[in-house]
């Protein structure tokens, strides 16, 4: 340790205030004897005319703010003062010595104490000291340092050196603040080294590279860069780079490329390629803030420019195959609505380009496109705008007032999601239905006017058939008032196949006319109190007749009440239509009808085991003019089922089947007890509908 206790002594005596003791001459120090100097002389000479020269020498070392110590030939410290033990945090035990200090050893350090005792004044380097690692004394507190010394020898009035002295400086923030600055440095070149990136540093007017990472010099080959300016190691560089370099340095701004092209001979063997690069070039200043150099950043995307040409490259292919549809199509960004794209479908359409480059708030203004009723669409309702929110469109039918006319267009959207380089995207396909909507008036026209002839030519037929039809019972009821006359045993018979089929023929001018009334709007509902069981048993009971010529057996089971709220001739117009067509389809077999209800609804089963019906023909026997069966074996104009279906939902109920070939059918017919709004306007609407 380089420290021991203060020990203060007066002058011509030793440690314990007797004369010094000539022992100390045989330490490790040898004494060595010095001639006194001019400047001693001086000093004694100054010395002698103070009053108490020892008690201001010893406020000078006592209140010196250098550490001091003072170490005999054996390298014990005989005296150190405050300013020594404030800087080691410790006072050195007795048994310490300069010449067993570890530290000192291991440093070599000895060798210049002992130059020291031949009386050199010697100076040390920089040293980390800390007492706690010495091994041949116990210190438990004290400071690790790091400290510079100047040692001189300190000869006796005969001239022999028996103590030297140490005078210390703490030089630990510095060398701390060099060492971490060292660090910064080792860490900075680790960076710039292994950085991902291509880094050089250029001095100096000519280019001269004074740095230049691995990965720089892999990607040009292997090249001599370091010590060489610019032009000297690339040669092939492109006139215009070197510019940017340059320019850098005359204004000193930051310049910024973004896929740069540089073509060179990267592995310098005569193979010219192009890379593409982001460059960044920084300034560097010197300490008056002149620009004299540069650092450079490379970073290379050859592989992403290259990777979105082909992207774009299938993107232009794919506008050109879809120019080529006579579909139109447009795009449109899912987050904006604006649209992207159009094919020159939808620009024709349109009359010119549509524009891809205005905001989809201005569509509003920029397209007029209304509903079919005729009411012009805010941007925001715009099919372009609602695709963008997320919202599928299947079929969507407006009108587009273009330049070239107005067409009306059924509109069909679908999300592309982000794949293979290409962005998300809104595709908007449109169908030209002008010329279909056209027909369909026309139909619709046609259609209109069919049901006006139905409904004229069925009121037409029904008087006369049903002067005929009364007219046939009268002479019915006349044979089974007499069934023994000569009349009666003639023509009774006669009479009642006549009557039947007046009654048919009056079934189905009743069916077309109800369709013509369905098809106009003029089928009305008239609500009332109707217990649906008491119904069913009397039009059971009025086909008790026919149920005997088909040998059906007709069961009616059920709760004792079903009574609702319902349009009585209309329900029984479709239960009349479900059991005849049990008794007509399932001849031969029981017909079983069940009639249920609960707190809400009630409920109507009609089963036959009969033909059945296949699962094609149940998807279609409930519309117009549809049938199960061929008109050669079964008569009818399949309009019965889908007159039914239609009363059914005007009283907001379902009617549905169940059945398989063979097997027979069941019809289920489901009401509520109330309907939700039985005006008879609603009810007529619907049925339009």
């Amino acid at each position: 340790m380089l420290v021991v206790r203060v020990v203060a002594t007066r002058k011509g005596q030793g440690p314990r205030g007797g004369k010094p003791s000539a022992k100390g001459s045989q330490g490790s120090g040898a004494a060595r004897s010095v001639r006194a100097s001019p400047e001693a002389l001086a000093l004694r000479e100054q010395l002698a005319s103070v009053t108490d020269p020892l008690v201001l020498l010893e406020g000078l070392f006592l209140h010196s703010p250098v550490p001091y110590a003072i170490f005999d030939a054996q390298g014990h410290c005989r005296l150190h003062n405050p300013a020594y033990a404030a800087m080691f945090g410790s006072v050195p035990p007795p048994e310490y010595s300069l010449f067993r200090d570890e530290l000192v050893a291991k440093l070599g350090l000895d060798v210049l104490l002992r130059r020291a005792f031949a009386g050199e004044t010697v100076q040390t380097p920089v040293i980390w000291y800390d007492v706690k690692e010495l091994r041949h004394v116990d210190v438990k507190e004290a400071h690790r340092i790091a400290i510079a010394c100047t040692c001189f020898p300190l000869a006796s009035s005969g001239g022999e050196v028996s103590h030297i002295a140490l005078a210390y400086k703490d030089v630990t923030a510095e060398l701390a603040a060099r060492e971490a600055e060292q660090l910064e440095r080792r860490r900075l070149y680790q960076l710039l080294t292994q950085a991902p990136v291509a880094i050089n540093l250029l001095r100096g007017p000519d280019l001269r590279f004074e740095f230049a990472n691995p990965l720089l010099q892999t990607l040009m080959g292997g090249r001599e860069l370091v010590g060489r300016t610019l032009l000297e190691a690339i040669p092939d560089i492109a006139p215009e780079l070197v510019s940017l370099y340059r320019g850098v340095l005359e204004t000193g701004e930051r310049v910024v490329a973004h896929e740069y092209p540089m073509v060179l001979d990267y592995a310098g063997r005569g193979q010219v390629e192009t890379r593409y690069w982001n460059l960044l070039y920084e300034p560097l200043r010197d300490e008056r803030g002149r620009v004299d150099g540069l650092v450079t950043f490379a970073f290379e995307v050859t592989e992403q420019v290259l990777a979105r040409q082909a992207v774009e490259s299938q993107h232009r292919w794919l506008e050109a195959v879809l120019d080529l549809m006579p579909m139109p199509v447009v795009m449109a960004d899912p987050g904006t609505g604006d649209l992207t794209f159009s094919n020159a479908a939808a620009d024709r359409l349109h009359g010119v380009s549509i524009p891809t480059r205005v905001p989809a708030s201005d569509y509003g203004e920029l397209f007029h496109i209304t509903d079919l009723a005729g009411q012009r669409l805010r941007a925001e309702e715009l099919p372009s705008a609602r695709a963008a929110r997320g919202e599928k469109l299947e079929g969507l039918e407006v009108v587009w007032h273009t330049h070239g006319g107005e067409f009306v267009l059924s509109i069909s959207s679908e999300m592309l999601p982000a794949m293979h380089g290409h962005p998300a995207v809104t595709v908007l396909p449109f169908l030209d239905i002008t010329r279909l909507k056209t027909v369909e008036q026309r139909l619709q026209d046609a259609i209109r006017v069919r049901d006006e002839f139905l409904s004229v030519a069925s009121h037409e037929l029904k008087t006369p058939l049903t002067v005929l039809g009364l007219r046939l019972q009268a002479f019915a009821r006349a044979a089974l008032a007499d069934p023994g006359s000569a009349w009666a045993l003639r023509h009774g018979r006669e009479v009642q196949g006549m009557l039947r089929q007046v009654m048919r023929l009056a079934d189905l001018v009743n069916g077309l006319l109800d369709v013509s009334r369905i098809g106009t709007g003029r089928l009305r509902l008239e609500y009332e109190q109707v217990d649906l069981l008491a119904l069913v048993q009397e039009v059971v009971a009025r086909f008790q007749p026919e149920a005997e010529r088909a040998e059906c057996e007709v069961e009616v089971s059920g709760v004792e009440s079903a009574t609702g709220l319902w349009d009585r001739m209309r329900l029984e117009q479709v239960v009349t239509n479900l059991v005849s067509n049990a008794l007509k389809y399932g001849a031969g077999r029981p017909v079983r009808v069940l009639v249920e209800r609960d707190e809400t609804r009630a409920r109507l089963v009609v089963r036959d085991e009969g033909i059945g019906i296949s699962a094609e023909a149940q998807a279609r026997i409930f519309h117009k003019f549809e049938r199960a069966v061929s008109e050669r074996n079964y008569g009818g104009l399949g309009l019965g089922l889908y007159v039914a279906r239609t009363l059914v939902e005007a009283m907001e109920g379902v009617i549905r089947v169940d059945s398989q070939p063979g097997e027979g059918a069941t019809f289920t017919m489901e009401l509520p007890l109330r309907p939700s709004e039985p005006a008879v306007a609603v009810a007529a609407k619907s049925l339009a509908s």
